[in-house]
């Protein structure tokens, strides 16, 4: 990727929109591109942290190693997320693991310490950046929230009415990670996510398929993702 569209991608991410040209080409000139395979391990809990990412394409998965050697999935990221900001401004160190999980991901690589050079000696960058981090604040304090106080079918019926569906009558949701891992971003068991989903499908609210999940019956899925019981 050239410079120009180095430019152009981090000009679209929040923490630049408001960066100045001249301060840009700085920035730009501390990124690459990166195409790793699926399976690529970026970075492990407890690595020194020097750079964070932007996903381009793709899709990068988030984890703790628990002791019994289960994963504990922190977030599944796709385009346009970013990454590890807060292990290079603050931590030193990366907290989680990081998993390529999708063919064709291109990511931005952002960093080095001359980005921190930048950061430290430039007004104009901290503010941009730490706007974004509030953002991104609030949006762990909601998730940590949901699978704390949110029963499983609850959180289940909100992933499903938060995901872009195709058709009006009947919904359908694309399945954007495997079964196995939405379960572990929800915080609950693979057996804990067929349940449910044979459960609703029994009472007619969605058709489970594949790749996908048509929602046939969006009422009785709002008032699960409102904690009430469906309607009859």
């Amino acid at each position: 990727m050239a410079d120009a569209s180095i430019d152009l991608a981090l000009r679209a991410l929040p923490h630049f929109k408001t960066v100045p040209p001249d301060l840009l080409a700085q920035v730009v000139s501390t990124s690459r591109v990166l195409r790793p395979v699926v399976g690529e391990i970026l970075f492990r809990e407890g690595d020194a942290c020097r750079r964070f990412y932007a996903i381009q394409s793709g899709a990068v998965r988030l984890y703790r190693a628990q002791a019994d050697g289960r994963e504990q999935v922190v977030h599944n990221l796709h385009a346009g997320a970013t990454f590890a900001e807060a292990a290079l401004l603050s931590l030193g160190r990366f907290p989680v693991n990081a998993v390529v999980t999708e063919p064709s991901t291109v990511l931005l690589e952002i960093g080095g310490d001359r980005f921190l050079e930048l950061l430290r000696s430039d007004v104009r960058l901290a503010p941009a950046m730490i706007g974004s981090l509030c953002m991104r604040l609030v949006s762990l304090v909601e998730r940590v929230e949901e699978l704390s106080l949110v029963q499983a079918g609850s959180r289940l019926a909100r992933w499903f009415l938060r995901q872009p569906a195709q058709g009006t009558e009947e919904p359908a949701v694309e399945l954007s990670l495997a079964k196995k891992d939405l379960a572990a971003h929800l915080a609950m068991t693979p057996e804990t996510l067929s349940r449910l989903l044979g459960r609703w499908q029994d009472e007619g609210w969605i058709r489970n398929e594949r790749t996908r999940v048509v929602l046939r019956d969006a009422r009785a899925l709002l008032a699960l993702a409102d904690g009430e019981s469906a309607p009859a």
